[in-house]
């Protein structure tokens, strides 16, 4: 006579709830006699030859999360392992895993308090953690070859460590660390970052470029073009684009980040834009030779979203020929804002792209983004904001433009009438990005903020300590700006300016430059 947990297990897929479903391996929760559990289900899939040489993944996590128990490494505890399971007459191999709840996933509970601009009340305690987990896995010779903070899960403040699947030996390995930085990079201080490193590694500078960066965001740009979990693809009448679903991590500045798209919403939506736009019934908000940018209004996840509609026009004749093989500048738009919003830079939220082509060729092309409400830097009413905030918000434009410089691009056309003042209760006016047309992929020194100075000088009320504070966001550590309070440096102390940048150091403190501009001339790095 069976027992109730095997009654359970072979009714998993009526009393149990699918919590995860990723082709390769499905979680499963269920519970017995009150208490939680967790399923692991690995289908069998391939040739036998092959799971032979390789082996059951379950039976692998089995073992891998005995040796975190036997290593004192918080996890969960695995209770069983079953081979040959089956679930809706699909055979594998299954784990099961004790419950710990309430619970939550690290990533998921940080990025819910940065959504709210809510201190994290317990960061180092968190950090501490962290560290402690990693270090623990290395000293008993096991590494992680999935270690984000989407695999520490918090309960009453004590972390576990998830995943057992990704558990190896060998060791900690340089790569597990770095791929545990990427994943903290937006909630972590640069304090618990070198207090990582120095305890996670052997030794040495820790990289101020993090390498294996770089391939979490072209794995991601990869997906930005197709049909996956987080975008889709979109075909109606001629017209053929991809469009955004949604996002693990919505982020503050980009309230069209919470929406869950469907595909079905947008081809309800498109028609109708599309008709709006043929008959100018949007409000045109710029009109030029180049382009067409229009606001509007439509339905998405069943709630209004205001958008901007940018359509691009060939002003040139040249524009026919170099856009082979670059794909159009809605394309390129598109791919230009998601590597923005991959790198967490504030920049309007790209919803749609689609083009029309006519024997393979691109004739016409959208983008629509979500529109960012408030008024530009160029319009607005600086003398209202507070002295303090005033000071912060061009601290931050500054520090935008030096974070698009550290990932290797540069704003050619970052003036002031491309950026609008995200009204923001909590955290206070804030710059938004709204027009990417003049990120390119190379690196030049201060000419983004170099633009941005020059359009500034147009604003009425723009003053000498704005121009400071932009720059002081620029180059916090710059020895031009720490001239402001000290002695006016030796032309071998500016490196980059030399004798001519000593005379704008000198009307700086003297007061007479009523828009300074104290940056060295920009120059391309190699």
């Amino acid at each position: 006579m069976p027992t109730p947990i095997e009654t359970t297990l072979k009714d998993l897929s009526r009393v149990g709830t699918l919590v995860k479903d990723r082709g390769y391996r499905q979680i499963w929760r269920f519970e017995h006699d009150a208490k939680p559990y967790y399923l692991k289900f690995y289908p069998r899939r391939g040739s036998s030859l092959k799971r032979l040489v390789r082996g059951s993944p379950a039976v692998r996590e089995f073992y891998r999360l005995q040796q975190l128990q036997r290593a004192a490494v918080p996890a969960p505890r695995a209770v069983a392992m079953l081979s040959g399971f089956k679930i809706n007459n699909r055979s594998g191999d299954a784990v099961i895993l004790e419950g710990i709840e309430p619970s939550v996933q690290l990533d998921q509970y940080l990025n819910e308090l940065k959504l709210n601009a809510t201190p994290v009340p317990d960061h180092g305690s968190l950090s501490r953690q962290v560290r402690t987990i990693v270090h623990q896995l290395a000293q008993a010779k096991l590494g992680h070859s999935d270690l984000h903070l989407g695999n520490f899960l918090l309960h009453h403040n004590k972390l576990f460590l998830l995943d057992g699947y990704a558990v190896r030996t060998g060791g900690l390995k340089r790569d597990d660390v770095l791929l545990l930085g990427h994943s903290v990079s937006r909630f972590a201080t640069r304090t618990d970052l070198q207090r990582g490193w120095a305890r996670l590694t052997t030794g040495g500078r820790m990289p101020a470029q993090n390498p294996v960066s770089n391939r979490q965001w072209r794995k991601f740009m990869g997906r930005t073009t197709g049909e996956n979990r987080y975008f889709g693809r979109l075909h109606v009448g001629g017209w053929s684009g991809v469009f955004y679903k949604h996002t693990k991590f919505p982020r503050r500045w980009g309230p069209a980040s919470r929406l869950n798209v469907e595909t079905s919403d947008w081809e309800r939506a498109f028609p109708l834009l599309l008709q709006q736009i043929e008959s100018g019934q949007l409000t045109p908000l710029k009109e030029s030779p180049s382009g067409d940018v229009l606001a509007g209004e439509v339905v998405l996840a069943g709630r209004p979203v205001s958008v901007v509609v940018k359509r691009p026009y060939k002003r040139y004749w040249y524009r026919y020929i170099n856009e082979i093989g670059r794909g159009s500048r809605a394309r390129r738009a598109w791919g230009k804002a998601w590597n923005l919003v991959a790198r967490n830079i504030p920049t309007a939220w790209p919803l749609l792209m689609m083009e029309k082509r006519s024997l393979g060729y691109v004739t016409e092309s959208i983008i629509v983004f979500e529109r960012v409400l408030g008024k530009t830097l160029a319009d607005i009413d600086l003398d209202a904001i507070e002295p303090c905030r005033r000071d912060m918000l061009f601290r931050r434009t500054g520090g935008i433009l030096r974070q698009i410089e550290q990932f290797g691009f540069a704003h050619f056309d970052a003036k002031a009438s491309n950026w609008i003042v995200q009204e923001d209760k909590k955290l206070g006016p804030r710059p938004i990005l709204i027009d990417v047309d003049g990120i390119r992929y190379r690196r030049w020194t201060a000419l983004g903020v170099r633009r941005l100075l020059r359009s500034m000088r147009d604003h009425p009320q723009y003053t000498r300590e704005d121009s400071l504070a932009l720059c002081l966001g620029y180059a916090p550590f710059s020895p031009f700006l720490m001239a402001e309070e000290g002695p006016t440096p030796s032309p071998g102390t500016l490196r980059e300016g030399g004798s001519d940048f000593e005379s704008e150091i000198s009307d700086l403190k003297s007061k007479n430059h009523p828009h300074p501009n104290p940056l060295p001339e920009y120059r391309e790095r190699g």
